[in-house]
């Protein structure tokens, strides 16, 4: 029963060798891709009820969206079943197909009929007197040759039947990269002041069997770099890694498109923040730390603060940043500004009180992400380059047959024909001569 069950699963495996079907299976993951980087991923239910407000039948269009699963495509069960059926294809198709014609490929055979030769792409007759020439011609050529007694086979480009083989595999190692990616990677966004010590706490995308480990991490410093014009030219963090002890174990200073590296662990500079105001009230040494709130436009760099004067009264002034360099407007109650303060300016207010900007608190912007699969990627990216510049070589054959003093003579390949048949002219045409 069980060799029964077997001979049924190889038919059945087989039905998934198909050329057609894979490539449909290919352009329908390609749809569904392309889909994704159209249709925002990973929003929350608000973004999509505020974006797709549009109907269709009756109802909003984010109710598909959320219904299909096309508001996280990617992480989705459908497109890793689809991903899973086109692994299917290849290995089908693989072993299946292009294993066998690898081992025949391999085979040594001899043509034994002068009707054999009417296949070939190439043939000509030569005397018998130039069989041994004509095959040391060949050898000059890169060609391996049997000898028979009543004939020669030779090939050469056997790498080119090779190629195939490690283009289905590296793609396979693909798949499973990015699948085990999805399902044990995470993201998470935070946003530290400097000499800080954290860990992962926000996340943002985690997969079904992810785990998030505990690492401690420690900002050091944090600061921006202007360009002649006044704008942000780059921004940095210097943060550490520590141990449980509290040890430092490796330190880096990150800026954007130079991230960190630790273990399964990238660290990213993507933004900066800033979460605080530092002001030094009159001449004494109280130092008041105000909070500032940002704009409710993500797009937007811009905070505000309250500086009170009397408490009592509610009298005070507004604070405004929309600057990295140090600087912050001030307004009166009705929103008429008063002055740009610059750090360590005074202000003086009706000679009662005086202030002094001591430091504006930055945060920066850290994106921490695990893919345990970004290797597995990575080594079937670099074999599918190789691959695909293996699979261009041709795998070219020729097959010498004697009969009654007279020798046949032909070949064929399956790539670069030209090239082949300018080859094949130039031994005939030095041989009949």
């Amino acid at each position: 029963m069980s060799l029964i069950n077997f001979i049924y699963m190889k038919k059945f495996i087989k039905y998934f060798a198909n050329l057609k079907f894979a490539i449909f299976l290919l352009l329908l993951i390609a749809f569904f891709s392309s889909l994704g980087s159209i249709i925002e991923q990973d929003k929350s239910i608000e973004f999509y009820k505020n974006t797709y407000k549009s109907l269709f039948f009756n109802k909003p269009i984010w109710t598909y969206f959320d219904y299909l699963g096309l508001t996280h495509i990617y992480s989705c069960w459908w497109f890793y079943f689809l991903l899973l059926i086109f692994g299917i294809t290849l290995l089908s198709c693989t072993f299946f197909q292009q294993f066998p014609v690898l081992k025949f490929a391999r085979r040594y055979y001899f043509y034994t009929y002068k009707s054999q030769f009417n296949k070939l792409n190439y043939k000509f007759n030569f005397k018998l007197f130039y069989s041994s020439q004509l095959c040391y011609q060949l050898i000059n050529n890169n060609y391996s040759i049997c000898q028979r007694q009543t004939g020669f086979y030779g090939y050469k480009g056997l790498i080119g039947r090779i190629g195939p083989v490690i283009v289905h595999l590296s793609i396979i190692l693909i798949l499973i990269g990015s699948i085990l990616g999805a399902v044990e990677g995470f993201t998470a966004q935070e946003f530290i002041p400097k000499s800080e010590i954290f860990h992962i706490q926000n996340l943002v995308k985690i997969g079904n069997l992810a785990k998030v480990r505990q690492q401690t991490f420690r900002i050091n410093e944090f600061w921006i770099n202007f360009n002649k014009l006044g704008l942000i030219k780059q921004f940095y963090t210097d943060i550490s890694i520590l141990s449980g002890n509290g040890y430092e174990i490796k330190r880096k200073t990150i800026s954007v498109n130079n991230p960190f590296l630790f273990k399964e662990l990238t660290i990213y500079q993507t933004d900066w923040g800033i979460l605080g105001i530092r002001i030094k009230v009159s001449n004494t040494t109280k130092i008041v730390q105000l909070p500032v709130f940002k704009s409710s436009n993500q797009s937007s760099k811009l905070w505000v603060s309250w500086f009170p004067i009397n408490i009592s009264k509610n009298q005070g002034f507004i604070l405004v940043i929309n600057t990295a360099q140090g600087k912050i407007d001030l307004y009166d109650q009705q929103v008429r500004f008063i002055q740009t303060l610059s750090l360590g300016q005074i202000l003086n207010f009706n000679n009662d009180i005086s202030i002094k900007l001591i430091e504006l608190i930055f945060s920066t912007g850290l994106q921490i992400k695990s893919d345990p699969g970004i290797k597995i990627i990575y080594v079937g990216f670099v074999s599918l380059i190789v691959s695909s510049f293996i699979s261009y070589g041709s795998f070219s054959e020729f097959w010498l047959l004697e009969f009654n003093s007279i020798g046949i003579f032909g070949g064929k390949t399956n790539r670069d024909k030209v090239k082949f048949n300018i080859e094949m002219a130039k031994i005939e045409k030095a041989f009949n001569n």
